[in-house]
């Protein structure tokens, strides 16, 4: 009987993915879809871009520069530009334009191992390959390329239960202490990334969480330089915020999270300040948002479905197991 019904759970996830979830996604909105950042990513400052294209049982990797000039190295096994909010926005490349990180796209989850191919952002070569026990997905890069933050998943399967992880390139390591907000040691982030937006400098890494459903929308700033970070309460972003944005000031001063034309919030990058605008005019009401797919996926209800669906397999396991021992040497039927 908890066969049956965990095949129906199961089941019921597999419809989820396919009818709701972009093409390459799995089964729930945690993590974003690592494979989607087809457009390639860019340096800051618009410089070249890097693309990665399936061929064959490989993929070719491509440095485009302004005047059109290619260089393309081919590589076995699937890799892709990552993507690091539901937005699909890119990441990978630090700052300085010298590192490019690449990440095998999941198949499940949560992923019992997860690997990663550091190359020469230059010359396309592989400079080392990074391989880890457990679920991990890319998150950030700092500017000299030396950190790479990762998004740590709890092998328990809750995609709700993670924490920000940095690995030490040149030492092969992955350090033990996770990035937290030292003004909020204990605090959990919860949520789903929305967007994502970047210093001029590559040294912060501004991303919207939308809360999780428990919680209120909330920035999450890391500090790449440093391997530390901030999470700053955005309660004016109550309610959906799949269509919410980042605009950044030229000098990198202000932060403001604009929904179309209007912006709703503002912080200031120093002090992490939060303030409103003076007079806001009505907010529009909220289309589908794509993703910057054309997917129009209502990601907070999918990732409600996704957890739903998680506990009550969860739940109904542990049922047979009561069953199963009350039923224990009898040959009543189930």
């Amino acid at each position: 009987m908890a066969r049956r019904v965990l095949a129906s759970v199961s089941a019921g996830m597999a419809i989820l993915a396919a009818g709701l979830l972009p093409a390459g996604a799995v089964g729930s909105a945690f993590p974003p879809d690592s494979a989607s950042a087809k457009l390639g990513v860019t340096a800051l400052g618009g410089g070249d871009r890097y693309v990665a294209r399936p061929r064959d049982h490989g993929t070719v990797i491509a440095r485009i520069d302004r005047a059109g000039g290619r260089l393309e190295r081919a590589f076995a096994g699937r890799l892709a530009v990552p993507a690091v909010a539901l937005d699909t926005t890119a990441s990978g490349l630090s700052a300085d334009g010298r590192t490019l990180v690449l990440i095998h796209p999941r198949t499940t989850f949560p992923a019992p191992r997860t690997s990663m191919v550091v190359l020469d952002a230059t010359t396309l070569r592989v400079r080392t390959r990074v391989a880890l026990r457990g679920d991990f997905v890319f998150d950030a890069i700092s500017p000299d390329g030396a950190t790479l933050y990762l998004i740590r998943y709890s092998p328990s399967g809750n995609p709700t239960d993670y924490s920000v992880r940095a690995y030490d390139v040149p030492a092969h390591r992955l350090l033990a202490k996770p990035i937290v907000d030292p003004h909020e040691p204990d605090e959990k982030m919860r949520g789903v990334p929305v967007t994502r937006t970047t210093s001029p400098d590559g040294a912060w890494a501004y991303t919207l969480y939308d809360g999780g459903g428990v919680g209120v929308p909330f920035l999450h700033a890391l500090d790449t330089r440093h391997r530390t970070a901030r999470c700053i309460n955005l309660p004016a972003l109550a309610g959906d915020i799949t269509g919410g944005r980042f605009r950044l000031s030229p000098d990198g001063r202000r932060l403001s999270v604009v929904d179309g034309a209007t912006a709703v919030t503002t912080i200031d990058t120093r002090t992490f300040r939060v303030s409103a605008p003076a007079l806001e005019a009505p907010r529009p009401a909220a289309a589908p948002s794509d993703g910057g797919g054309g997917s129009g996926v209502p990601w907070r209800v999918i990732a409600g479905l996704g957890v739903a669906l998680l506990l009550a397999g969860a739940a109904f396991a542990a049922a047979s197991r009561r069953s199963t021992r009350r039923y224990a040497g009898s040959d009543s039927p189930e």
